[in-house]
């Protein structure tokens, strides 16, 4: 869930705690999300999620925060393409895709359904500008 405070729940249903739940964790699930089928590259993630740290830390950040979401979410949730990520829709489902359907498909009922707030409201990560300004302008 990434309209509203974000959340993720597992395919049981139940909402899923521990390290999946890290800010950071929430912040690139949520620009994957945003990326589409083609996805995003890796520089751009490690640029809006941890600007203020050199190269090596930001990508090592990366590795463990895909490592965490690949872990609960499954290997095949979060697919790389040469330096290109993205969400699989075949493994994971979000929210803001079923809203952007629905508002498509003229079914505002179900669009109202579905939307649960503003975009990751309540989500904030210290010392990244960029990505402030980046949820505002999604």
């Amino acid at each position: 869930r990434l309209l509203g405070s974000p959340a993720v729940r597992g395919r049981d249903g139940q909402m899923l705690a521990g390290s999946l739940t890290h800010r950071h964790r929430l912040a690139l699930l949520a620009v994957l999300a945003e990326a589409g089928a083609e996805g995003t590259r890796r520089e751009l993630i490690v640029g809006l999620l941890w600007p203020e740290r050199d190269g090596t830390s930001a990508r090592n950040l990366l590795r463990v925060a895909l490592h965490e979401v690949r872990r609960a979410l499954g290997a095949d949730a979060v697919p790389a393409t040469g330096d290109a990520l993205r969400l699989d829709p075949a493994h994971v489902d979000v929210d803001v895709w079923a809203f952007e359907r629905a508002l498509e498909a003229g079914a505002l009922e179900e669009a109202v359904a579905r939307y649960a707030g503003p975009f990751l409201d309540g989500l904030h990560l210290d010392h990244a500008q960029e990505f402030d300004a980046w949820t505002t302008r999604t």
